[in-house]
């Protein structure tokens, strides 16, 4: 996997299907994960990020080494939501659901608290083929998924869990942007995001069927204009995007992925150019300047190195997002004239197919066509952006040999990478699925070969 969505993706398929030792077992991992079709919500309901940190507890009971399974780990989430968190019962719900996800499925065990989903518990039983078919796995899987933001969100009782999140960073921003420090002693805006953010649940592009309807229920509750509320929330939102994108796009660099035109590196573009995107709306660019922005991303490394520890030296991180910047900028003729035209074939009514084509095929930012055809941006561009980059992104080869009887092939090539012959046992012989089940794929105890550089096996 490049990019991590759930923390069980760094233990599948091998972890899962028993070919391969977990590094523990039972584990914890707090896995720093990505979710890039949720960019309409950031800013809004309170909890959703782009990137966050996923505490996950993984166990793997194999036929000969069983710990625990549904009603334990049950137990071991209640007893910690009672009496590590002190969560009155009363408060805390448990919903049965299903959860797919890599390759696998099982039933799942959602937790809240208050309506508020703090973690699920998923008891992975089954491999989905591509026809959908499903093999029971001989391993018995649980992955329990926790946010940690959302923990610190419920245990301080704070407006929106960015409060907590950014807390650092929100302030660090506000006084590069020469925005006066926002102060809780004022009780009317207080009190108007604490009943905002009680009801921005309610604005999941997800899972309302018409927004615009959802804020009007909304303003009609807060007794205020829907254009209001959207006025006075615009600027927080704003504020809470950039530190969100910055954040997750620091991780996704320094961890060695690129902005690209494909599959997943095209969410990162995307992300990065909605940055860029706040940034010139608000005028704010003119003001932080490139050296402001690189500040930003630095400064999150301080609320993430106490979890993840110190991050390596990244000497090009800086010129990465320079170059993104000034490719940003360059919107060239072509570009315009294709947006154009697209704008008058429509006659300015654009689809969200339109939408998503003018950012992607095209490359105009949402701003820039926002302002050609006089429109506003969907509520629901990123999510149908991410979901047509996961439909383009190659589905992983199906596993077709079961390799879990063998003991782990020893790599001579990581000691000497010029080592070019040795002697080795073979371990066992698979027929060959893809060439007529020819005996031609062997299992050595030792080898030399590296992976993807072929080489001749002489006997």
């Amino acid at each position: 996997m490049d990019y991590v969505a759930a923390g069980i993706y760094c233990f599948q398929p091998y972890c899962v299907t028993g070919e391969m030792d977990p590094p523990a077992n039972p584990l914890i991992c707090p896995q720093f994960v990505l979710r890039f079709n949720d960019l309409d919500n950031i800013g809004i309901t309170g909890r959703h990020y782009s990137g966050f940190i996923m505490m996950g507890i993984q166990v793997f009971n194999f036929p000969d080494q069983f710990h625990f399974f549904s009603h334990e780990c049950v137990e071991f989430n209640y007893n910690w939501l009672t009496e590590t968190l002190q969560i009155p019962p009363d408060q805390i719900t448990f919903t049965e659901d299903v959860w797919c996800g890599g390759g696998n499925l099982g039933p799942s065990i959602e937790y809240s608290v208050g309506g508020l989903e703090l973690g699920n518990m998923v008891f992975m039983q089954y491999k989905v083929a591509y026809d959908g078919v499903l093999t029971e796995l001989p391993i018995q899987v649980i992955d329990v998924g926790i946010g940690l933001e959302r923990i610190a969100w419920i245990l301080n009782g704070s407006p929106t869990s960015y409060v907590d999140t950014f807390e650092g960073s929100y302030q660090f921003l506000r006084e590069k942007l020469h925005l006066p420090p926002k102060s809780d002693q004022d009780p009317d805006d207080r009190l108007f995001w604490e009943k905002f953010g009680e009801l921005s649940c309610e604005l999941n592009v997800d899972d309302s069927t018409d927004i615009e309807k959802t804020w009007d229920l909304l303003a009609e509750k807060l007794a205020m204009e829907k254009t209001e509320i959207k006025t006075k929330i615009s600027l927080e939102r704003d504020l809470i995007i950039l530190l969100d994108h910055t954040r997750t796009i620091l991780m996704v660099i320094e961890d060695g992925s690129l902005p690209s035109n494909i599959g997943g590196g095209c969410n990162v573009r995307n992300a990065l150019r909605r940055i860029f995107s706040v940034l010139h709306k608000n005028k704010w660019m003119e003001i932080l300047k490139m050296e402001g922005l690189i500040a930003l991303f630095q400064f999150h490394k301080k609320n993430l190195e106490a979890i993840l520890g110190e991050f390596p030296p990244y000497k090009s991180f800086s010129e990465i997002i320079k170059i993104e910047y000034e490719r940003w900028l360059s919107t060239d003729e072509k570009q315009k004239a294709s947006l154009n035209k697209l704008i008058k074939k429509t006659k300015g009514k654009l689809s969200i197919d339109d939408w998503v084509h003018a950012v992607t095929t095209i490359g105009v930012n949402p701003d820039a066509v926002a302002k050609a055809g006089k429109i506003d941006i969907p509520s629901n561009l990123y999510s149908e952006i991410a979901k047509g980059q996961e439909k383009t992104v190659k589905l992983p080869d199906p596993i077709l040999y079961d390799t879990t009887n063998l003991a782990p092939t020893l790599n001579l090539y990581e000691t000497d990478h010029k080592l070019y012959k040795f002697d080795a046992c073979i371990l066992q012989v698979f027929s060959n699925k893809e060439m007529d089940n020819l005996n031609n794929i062997v299992v050595l105890d030792k080898s030399a070969f590296y992976p993807t550089s072929g080489g001749i096996l002489m006997f």
